[in-house]
């Protein structure tokens, strides 16, 4: 099977309705927590189980939000993606940041 475009560290993935798998947020190196994450990953990935295997991941548009720390993305009912998360918590500046992926 091919390998994914990058490794990624606290991301999120979510099973949508035709059986692909969206995986999202997270970065490319580093741990959970006490500022160890580093590198945000702002494309996210869609893992498409019956392609090819040199076609099995498919790079998505870049974002220009970085989630990293206590991320989430869940399925809405109406198939689009929810996408929220924080920023690290050195001196926890939150801004809040909700949008939708469709």
């Amino acid at each position: 099977m091919e390998n994914m475009p990058s490794g990624r560290v606290m991301g999120d993935m979510v099973l949508l309705l035709n059986g692909e798998v969206l995986i999202i947020n997270g970065g490319s190196s580093g741990t959970v927590g006490w500022e160890l994450g580093r590198n945000p990953i702002f494309n996210p990935v869609i893992y498409r189980p019956n392609n090819a295997i040199n076609y099995c991941f498919v790079v998505q548009k870049q974002s220009t939000i970085p989630i990293m720390y206590h991320s989430i993305a869940i399925l809405v009912r109406d198939g689009r993606v929810l996408v929220g998360g924080s920023n690290q918590h050195t001196y926890y500046n939150f801004t809040m940041y909700v949008f939708l992926l469709n």
